[in-house]
């Protein structure tokens, strides 16, 4: 059980521990209105680190640093310009991954388009539609990560679809239901 869960050495151990923190901060996030911003920026910069350190995984790393980008821009309230600005990023971080053959076969594309997904869902919180891509995206990041198995990143995406499911199933059209 304790090595499904990425938990093998110490190392592993504690890189395994630091991305659970990471994801738990993002369920926060998608829970609660009034820590939203903060604790995706928290959350977002935490799987970074996990992804570039631990899995050393360029694609994980380039995409989460994207999703750091959008939260970024939530917490500074930019909504002018934030799809335009999050646009180019991915655009310019798309094509430097197939440049450097981190977007090389099917499950690839399938984690790219995930994460894609989930930084497109952060720009249009707090609409309803926002929980909805992000449940699409993390399905898409369960998909990837279990191809590849990468136990924790799967773990953490099913927890975090289910939850985006769940904030959809409450969330009024239009946006929030309620402060949380």
């Amino acid at each position: 059980m304790f090595e499904l869960l990425g938990f093998t050495d110490l190392t592993s151990t504690f890189w395994n521990i630091l991305a659970y923190i990471g994801m738990i901060v993002v369920i926060v996030a998608v829970v609660s209105k009034k820590l939203r911003d903060h604790f995706f920026v928290l959350g977002s910069l935490i799987l970074t680190l996990y992804a570039w350190f631990f899995l050393h995984n360029q694609l994980l790393t380039a995409l989460q640093l994207i999703i750091t980008v959008s939260s970024i821009l939530n917490l500074l309230k930019i909504k002018n310009g934030a799809s335009l600005i999050v646009g180019i990023l991915s655009a310019i971080t798309y094509i430097l991954l197939i440049i450097s053959g981190s977007i090389a076969g099917f499950w690839c594309l399938i984690g790219s388009f995930g994460l894609l997904a989930i930084c497109w869902g952060f720009i249009e919180l707090p609409k309803k539609r926002s929980f909805a891509i992000m449940a699409a995206g993390g399905i898409l990041i369960i998909l990837y990560s279990g191809a590849l198995a990468i136990w924790t990143w799967f773990a953490l995406n099913v927890i975090f679809c289910l939850v985006n499911i769940i904030k959809l199933l409450r969330t009024k059209k239009g946006g929030e239901k309620s402060e949380n």
